[in-house]
């Protein structure tokens, strides 16, 4: 039996697993404008999505590691708040470097909360 709490719990951790996994995808149809904009090269702006990806191997079993040493609403806050930052920073950014960073830290956000997720809905239902 679940609870409004637990629903809502649920909910939430879902909606932003939805979103940071588009995020992940979403550069790519944007990557001709950015390239026309910073006046970069393929080469160049492939690493947006280069960076994203290569954070994300990184950071998602190290996430293990977070979940055991710190509570689940640390964790959670924490990769909300690099989330957050990231995209404001990206969102300001009129350089490809501000860009890359607000990129990172997205990146750092989305892969802590993808296996944070799946581990307090396995938790919380079972």
């Amino acid at each position: 039996m679940t609870t409004k709490r637990t629903d809502l719990i649920f909910c939430i951790l879902l909606t932003r697993a939805i979103v940071s996994s588009l995020l992940q995808t979403s550069l790519t149809t944007a990557l001709p404008q950015i390239m026309r904009e910073l006046s970069l090269t393929a080469t160049i702006a492939q690493w947006l999505t280069s960076a994203f990806s290569l954070t994300m191997a990184i950071m998602v079993p190290t996430t293990a590691f977070l979940i055991k040493r710190f509570t689940t609403r640390q964790t959670f806050i924490s990769a909300m708040a690099f989330f957050t930052i990231g995209s404001l920073i990206s969102w300001w950014s009129n350089s490809f470097a501000f860009l890359l960073i607000g990129r990172i830290l997205q990146a750092l956000g989305s892969s802590i909360i993808l296996p944070l997720t799946q581990v307090v809905i396995m938790t919380l239902y079972s």
